[in-house]
């Protein structure tokens, strides 16, 4: 007796759900967490996490927080948390939505970001401007970058080239990967890969370190601003 057609299409759908499910890439980054000194022209002023964590909705969620807890950054109780919800596709960080939110005793910024793939479009907000960036093709927010490095180097790739989403544009970052470096750390001596940022405007430096036996973890990340002033994270653990 030939099946009816409603049990021969549940039988088709249960295939191709678990044909998808079986082919589908797992995510190229395992979750972490980790914790950071953080430090202003060699002083520490703080303490910084980062996290990256999949959701029960199959999503990913990457956050970093910080802390200010010692000097000017202490008393004026600065607090720094950004989020970012994303996918994975095709090797890389697609983004879903960011949040970044600092609060201090005498000022607060905000930032946001909602990708709608639907209509292709990024909406973005400083709390002041909104903009809306066009997507004609896959894109990411700021702070997931540092997980498409990651990725990158995991599976020994050298290009360091990233589409991400600035105000109404979506704009190529650029990095470029170094030397193998020893590093003395909070978290003690740690061999990692110098990764540097490729700026038009060469006043302001962004450097980071990544080490192969943590996982690619970036154990320390160096901000050069234009006044010179140096903010740095470094493992704490």
């Amino acid at each position: 007796m030939r099946p009816s057609l409603p049990a021969r299409l549940i039988g088709l759908l249960v295939l191709a759900a678990t044909a998808a499910t079986a082919g589908a890439a797992p995510a190229p980054l395992a979750p972490f967490h980790a914790d950071y000194v953080v430090l202003r022209n060699g002083k520490e002023l703080g303490q910084a996490t980062l996290t990256l964590r999949e959701t029960p909705a199959g999503t990913w969620e990457f956050s970093n927080e910080t802390r200010g807890t010692k000097g000017m950054a202490g008393m004026l109780g600065l607090d720094i948390v950004e989020k970012s919800t994303f996918r994975w596709r095709d090797g890389l960080p697609e983004g879903l939505q960011y949040r970044y939110e600092q609060h201090a005793a005498i000022k607060s910024r905000k930032r946001s970001a909602d990708f709608d793939w639907d209509a292709r479009e990024a909406r973005n907000s400083d709390g002041k401007n909104d903009w809306v960036a066009p997507l004609e093709r896959t894109a990411m927010d700021r702070s997931v970058v540092t997980l498409a490095i990651m990725a990158r180097l995991k599976a020994g790739s050298h290009d360091l080239t990233f589409p991400v989403v600035d105000k109404d544009r979506v704009a190529e970052q650029r990095y470029e990967q170094g030397t193998q470096e020893a590093l003395t750390l909070p978290a003690g001596r740690i061999d990692a890969v110098r990764v540097e940022r490729k700026r038009d405007d060469a006043s302001r430096t962004t450097t980071s370190w990544f080490a192969p036996a943590r996982g690619w973890l970036p154990v320390q990340i160096e901000q050069v601003e234009r006044n010179g002033e140096t903010v740095t994270m470094q493992l704490a653990r």
